[in-house]
């Protein structure tokens, strides 16, 4: 009587690429894209998720910032741990930061999708800023 049991996937597949050196995980993904872009979105997905983001230095957080849009900030961030919301007002200006807060507060309930869709959004660009070497989002490459 022997149990059954699942292996692979897209989270294992984005575990493995997680632990490939970049050039290796660019032509993987590459070839893969090719073959299969939906799968290919879908690992990087689960490869650095937003909550992630925690461990991006602070000028990597101030490059993400310009280049988001603060509305669709506000939202991913609604769902977000503390630790990463914090990050991200950590680089703000003591006004600025007050702003976001008390326009987030205003905003009020956001649905799940929304603030999951809005950090999948972020996550896209954060991984075209890392490839024009704009941001580093760790990985591999990084202890």
């Amino acid at each position: 009587s022997s149990k059954s049991s699942s292996f692979g996937g897209i989270k294992a597949a984005a575990d493995i690429m997680n632990k490939t050196k970049t050039d290796m995980e660019r032509s993987v993904m590459d070839g893969l894209e090719e073959l299969d872009a939906d799968l290919m979105m879908k690992i990087q997905d689960q490869m650095f998720t937003f909550d992630n983001l925690v461990s991006v230095d602070n000028k990597g957080i101030q490059v993400l910032m310009r280049n988001v849009e603060p509305d669709q900030l506000m939202v991913a961030l609604k769902g977000a741990p503390d630790e990463v919301l914090a990050r991200f007002l950590d680089n703000m200006s003591e006004r600025a930061r007050g702003m976001f807060k008390d326009d987030m507060d205003a905003r009020g309930p956001v649905r799940v999708a929304d603030v999951e869709d809005a950090q999948k959004k972020i996550m896209r660009l954060a991984r075209k800023l890392s490839d024009t070497g704009e941001l580093i989002l760790g990985g591999a490459d990084f202890v």
